[in-house]
């Protein structure tokens, strides 16, 4: 992507002429105020800090660490709301690197669905301001192009644009805790759409491309997500996408927090809503079994075929 940063040669320069020592450190200083070398070291900052920590801790992803991930997706009530809820997911402060919080509005699998083919998109497009329209949307998410999914597109890029993440880095804990860097951005930086054409134009945060992206959707193949017909079995999906390993056993409850199911089901219920998501993802062919266990432990095996297909994963698609 092109960085609009690098100041352009002035008009009446030499260019034969050698730059002063005073030329050469305002050329430097422009090009490291440039909104992507600011961003680029910013996150190579956290990279850095995050390697230094014990191995479980340097897993770094949207979701900060393996198997206790802040989502900031939710299932949507079946309750319709008056006013849409406020949010503030905290990672806790549990992570010897720092802690991470999605604040802004409740965000849905919906969401989750759009933002994933905006990113698509933007592969295809190769910028992260691109112009789209309602009707491809629809079919990246895989809903008919009615009025109603029209609507319910740019609602969700509305909230994706007033998604905050803020991240703070820390050493050390209890009393001998330092604080040493504080960041936050959000997920959209900007978007409009013509009502009567119906195109759209998105801008994608570079904070949230350089912090998050890459790892966060490296491995979603956005064509067999977009085959899957349950909210349960795309945030499982993601989930165990994840996940290095092709076996996993996991608490129960741990993985409901991971997704923000319900954990305040009763047990009965709970396991009827994870045995949907997993029946469909092995009817699907990702899983090759699953299990829920007795002592409430559920315990997977991915296929050998689980891997996202190159040509569909999500940053590195050529035909949508």
């Amino acid at each position: 992507m092109p960085d609009s940063g690098t100041p352009p040669t002035p008009p009446n320069s030499d260019p034969t002429k050698k730059p002063s020592a005073s030329d050469a450190a305002i050329e430097a200083a422009a090009r490291r105020l440039s909104r992507r070398e600011i961003i680029k070291d910013a996150a190579e900052y956290v990279k850095k800090h995050i390697s230094r920590q014990p191995p479980v801790q340097r897993f770094f992803s949207f979701m900060p660490t393996m198997l206790t991930r802040v989502s900031p997706f939710h299932f949507k009530a079946r309750i319709k709301y008056k006013e849409w809820p406020l949010v503030r997911l905290d990672s806790g402060d549990a992570n010897s690197w720092g802690r991470m919080q999605v604040v802004g509005e409740l965000l849905v699998i919906f969401d989750e669905t759009i933002l994933f083919g905006l990113l698509a998109l933007m592969t295809k497009y190769q910028s992260d301001a691109f112009e789209t329209t309602q009707e491809e949307l629809c079919r990246l998410a895989d809903v008919p192009p009615t009025a109603t999914h029209y609507s319910a597109i740019w609602k969700s890029i509305q909230r994706l644009a007033g998604t905050r993440i803020d991240l703070e880095l820390f050493s050390g804990k209890a009393r001998k805790r330092k604080d040493l860097k504080e960041m936050t951005g959000s997920i959209l930086s900007f978007a409009d759409i013509d009502k009567e054409s119906g195109s759209i134009r998105v801008l994608v945060n570079p904070y949230f491309l350089e912090m998050y992206a890459a790892s966060f959707v490296t491995n979603i193949d956005l064509k067999f997500r977009a085959r899957l017909k349950s909210d349960v079995s795309k945030a499982f999906y993601r989930f165990y996408q994840g996940q290095y390993e092709r076996e996993s056993d996991i608490e129960i409850l741990r993985l409901a927090r991971a997704v923000n199911l319900d954990t305040d089901l009763e047990i009965r219920r709970l396991k009827d809503r994870v045995r949907s998501g997993l029946k469909e993802l092995e009817q699907r062919g990702y899983l090759k079994a699953y299990q829920i266990t007795k002592d409430n432990r559920v315990v997977i095996s991915k296929s050998k075929d689980a891997a996202a297909n190159f040509q569909s994963q999500i940053l590195g698609l050529e035909n949508l």
